[in-house]
Parts: structure tokens; C-alpha cells; sequence
């Protein structure tokens, strides 16, 4: 069993247009609304590939009751507690030009609401699952203390915590030491280590300065250019041939459901694994998530301990 923990989960509409006029009325094409926030998101993709998980998350009775519901259909398991703010509906607006998206904050939890949220965890956490996965933004008032003491639960039971948050809440957990991967992308490890990653080695080597658990590694998504992962004593690269991007709102979470997929030691399987499952997921419309029809890991293209002067721009398969 996996355990996902979205603090911040979403409605995500996604709305289709021919070209988007800013100032204007635009009628949407096509309409999608699908259960999101990047916890529930990495949910979605396990349950649709066959891995046993439960999604935990705060739910109010107007917007939350229609994620349970969406939920429901996708057959994965709900954890959701109660809160009296709604939560989030993001809007995608995708055109000729690309993809625009207006997200909202998200509701404010009150400190009771914010207790039940941990003690759904704590509870989770007691049935010992394969892995805790905490992603996505902090709704307004939870702080990045909340992460940190969700990950000292985590390690005091020896779950594996692995995280995909940004800014602060991803700097909070690094200096703690307790997260087991952090999924960072590309522009969020930059924003952490203060300094540009222009090539294999900076990534490699500024990933080192910031793992201080023993086995603790990253998984950097790099984009069309696959993505990095790094130990304190190996590296690897995989990615895929450029592909057709119907929508990328998502693809990184299905990169590291992927990853996740896998009960093994071996890295190696389990980031040919991640990238395939993001690749495919790039190929989908709005966040649907990939299913083991259009998964294909022999796409993927490895490379262990690839050259530390490469430039990340040049990383192709």
C-alpha cells in the first residue's frame, strides 16, 4: 500500500478554446473536470496501474464531496477529512498558444481541521504502507513544520517518505533530513541550491550537498529531457524520444507514481519505470493519467552515471 497526502487538493477544469482572447468572451470547446492536487494525482496513477493506495486529504461537503465522488469512479481509495472551506478549483485553459492555468489558494484549516489531518496520517502511517508520499502546495496556515513533523512520523515507523513540494516546504524537509526522495523539478532545484544548473554535474553535485539520510536520493524531472536520479554514489539519466504534448499538467506526478510502482531495490528499473509513466502521460489530455496500455519502458533510454559535462539541453534519447 502506498499512502498519498494532499494538504491542498483541487477540482482541476480544464477548458479547451481555439485561441484564447484575453478581455473577450471565449466559449470552451471541450470541458474536463478530473480530481487533482499532486498527491491524489500520483494516487490516480497507481490505482490505474494496478497498485493498492489511499488518498488522504481535506474535503469539504460542496467541492470536496465531488472529489470523493470522482475519486469513487477511478477506484481509488479515499481518505478524506472533514473541513468547512472549500477546496480549490483550478482552471486549465488549453488553446493554439499552449496551456494557461489560474490556480486558487486553497482553503484556510482551522486547528482542529489541521489536527484531524495529522492524525489521519498518524493512523495511516500505523498499518505500515511501502511508502508515505506528501505532494503538492500547503493550503494558507499550514506551515512547513506541519511536512517536518509528518516526516519524523514517517521515519520513527521506518516508511519511506518520499516528497514532490517546492520553495520553502521543499527547503524545510531537505535541512530536517527526513525525507527518503525529493522530487524536485529543474527551476525548484535551482530555487533550493541559490545557484543556475546548466549541466549534468551541477545538478549531480548540488543534489549531494542536500542528502543527508542515509539512502536518501532525488529524482529530478527535467522536462522533455527526461530526468536526473542521484545518490550520494551513482547517478543515472533516463528519458525518450520527443513526443507530441497533448497536456504536461500532471506528467510529473505519473513520474513519480512510476517510480514508486515498483517494490525494488534496483533505482535503475524504477526511473526507466517513472519516465515511461510520464512520457505517456504528456500524450493525454488534461490529467487523465497513463494506463499500462499506452505505457511502454522500452522507449525509455538509461544512462548510469551519464557525462557530468553534458548540458541539460542537450540530454536526449
Amino acid at each position: 500500500m502506498i499512502i498519498t497526502v494532499t494538504p491542498n487538493p483541487s477540482i482541476d477544469v480544464a477548458l479547451t478554446v481555439a485561441h484564447l482572447e484575453v478581455g473577450e468572451v471565449n466559449r470552451a470547446i471541450t470541458v474536463r473536470r478530473d480530481p487533482a492536487g499532486k498527491g491524489v494525482n500520483v494516487s490516480r496513477a497507481l490505482s490505474a496501474n494496478g497498485v493498492a493506495t489511499s488518498a488522504v486529504f481535506p474535503s469539504d461537503s460542496v467541492n470536496g464531496t465531488q472529489l470523493i465522488r470522482l475519486l469513487d469512479a477511478a477506484q481509488v481509495d479515499s481518505h478524506p477529512v472533514p473541513i468547512e472551506q472549500p477546496i480549490r478549483q483550478n482552471i486549465t485553459i488549453l488553446d493554439d498558444r499552449g496551456t494557461t492555468k489560474v490556480n486558487e489558494s486553497g482553503p484556510q484549516l482551522s486547528e482542529a481541521e489541521l489536527n484531524a489531518l495529522t492524525d489521519a496520517v498518524i493512523s495511516n502511517l500505523d498499518t505500515h504502507p511501502r511508502w508515505l508520499v506528501v505532494a503538492g502546495s500547503l493550503p494558507p496556515g499550514l506551515n512547513e513544520s506541519w511536512l517536518v513533523t509528518i516526516g519524523k512520523a514517517a521515519q520513527d515507523r521506518k516508511v519511506p517518505f518520499a516528497v514532490d513540494i517546492s520553495g520553502d516546504s521543499l527547503a524545510a524537509v531537505v535541512r530536517s533530513g527526513v525525507a527518503t526522495v525529493i522530487k524536485p523539478n529543474d527551476d525548484e532545484l535551482t530555487e533550493l541550491l541559490g545557484h543556475p544548473l546548466k549541466t549534468v554535474g551541477d545538478v549531480v553535485d548540488g543534489v549531494r550537498t542536500i542528502l543527508f539520510t542515509p539512502g536518501a536520493h532525488a529524482l529530478v524531472s527535467l522536462g522533455s529531457h527526461g530526468a536526473l536520479l542521484v545518490t550520494q554514489d551513482a547517478s543515472w539519466w533516463a528519458g525518450t524520444a520527443p513526443r507530441t504534448a497533448v497536456s504536461t499538467v500532471g506528467a510529473g506526478d505519473s513520474t513519480l507514481a512510476g517510480y514508486l510502482s515498483i517494490n525494488t531495490p534496483d533505482l535503475a528499473t524504477r526511473l526507466v519505470t517513472g519516465v515511461a509513466w510520464g512520457a505517456a502521460a504528456v500524450t493525454l489530455p488534461g490529467t487523465v493519467v497513463p494506463t499500462p496500455d499506452v505505457i511502454n519502458t522500452d522507449d525509455v533510454n538509461l544512462i548510469i552515471n551519464p557525462e557530468p559535462t553534458t548540458v541539460i539541453g542537450e540530454l536526449t534519447a
